[in-house]
């Protein structure tokens, strides 16, 4: 899949099957380096799906948005823990841009009943309240890209005025 599948497949594939303990990067990094001299095509390809695997992406909604978000020229690191002033971890966000803006992938599964909103809406305001611009994606953003791409310069702007 990784020579001749799409890059989101393989590396939404790689992201899960690392996370879940199935195989290590290693073992998939050998994989490729065994084939290398023998197959030129697809090759390339493969080291550099190896370079955007993240086994902390935990939906594939969530490694298909660090993709985009890559491929917007974003630098991101996932699953950051925020904690406020007082040292007490207000939660894990799935994306952290720029240190100020946190990008947050919505698929409906989650939000099972009013409390699990309730809390999510709270932990929000609590980053907000912090300096945190919060940015919102779901599957239907996830293609567009212009309009993700327009949510993330205005909320990096938003984030850029404010002292921290």
């Amino acid at each position: 899949m990784a020579a001749t599948g799409s890059v989101d497949s393989a590396v939404v594939a790689l992201d899960a099957a690392v996370r879940q303990r199935l195989c290590t990067l290693a073992e998939v990094a050998a994989v490729v380096a065994r084939h290398e001299a023998g197959c030129r095509v697809g090759i390339g390809r493969a080291r550099r799906l190896l370079d955007l695997v993240d086994p902390l992406a935990e939906s594939p909604g969530e490694s298909r948005l660090r993709l985009l978000l890559v491929t917007l020229g974003l630098t991101v690191r996932s699953q950051v823990l925020i904690h406020a002033t007082n040292g007490r971890p207000i939660g894990r966000v799935d994306i952290l841009v720029d240190d100020w803006v946190i990008v947050e992938f919505d698929g409906r599964v989650k939000y099972v009943n009013a409390a699990v909103l309730w809390d999510e809406k709270r932990r929000e305001d609590a980053l907000r309240a912090l300096g945190y611009e919060v940015v919102r994606v779901t599957w239907a953003d996830l293609e567009h890209p212009e309009r993700v791409a327009s949510l993330i310069r205005a909320a990096r702007c938003r984030a850029a005025a404010r002292p921290h």
